[in-house]
């Protein structure tokens, strides 16, 4: 994948750890402000609005953990989506990251034969923003 933008979005889907994260990879600070994370499963669609302050320095990454994950609060640089039982919860599962402009600029996509396949497997898997 081309990292064009500097941003790469990192996805975890496993029980230890239920997150999705955002890395820059850039030299400049990266405002979030717009930004969202909407998980696709099946007939449900949530979106995850990061928070008006939000930003993320050279080299740093956000995370947004489920809200069973059991990880907390602590921004700037982790996040709970509390509406969220977990991130990888579906047989279906789709993540996308969109920018301020409401523009998809990275995707994630999973299929598994049951809700739990992949999460057993402990995926850890990554692609750039376009």
């Amino acid at each position: 994948c081309d990292v064009s933008s500097g941003i790469n979005a990192e996805y975890g889907v496993s029980i230890e750890h239920d997150f999705v994260g955002i890395k820059n990879m850039t030299e400049k600070e990266q405002g979030m402000r717009g930004w969202t994370l909407t998980k696709v499963s099946g007939d449900e669609t949530l979106e995850y609005k990061f928070p008006s302050k939000a930003s993320i320095g050279p080299g740093q990454m956000i995370k947004v953990f489920s809200g069973n994950s059991g990880a907390t609060h602590n921004p700037p640089l982790n996040l709970v989506f509390k509406k969220l039982d977990s991130w990888a919860n579906s047989v279906d599962l789709e993540i996308r990251l969109k920018n301020s402009e409401g523009e998809v600029v990275s995707t994630y996509k999973a299929k598994a034969e049951s809700s739990t396949e992949y999460l057993e497997e402990g995926d850890q898997r990554a692609c750039s923003v376009m």
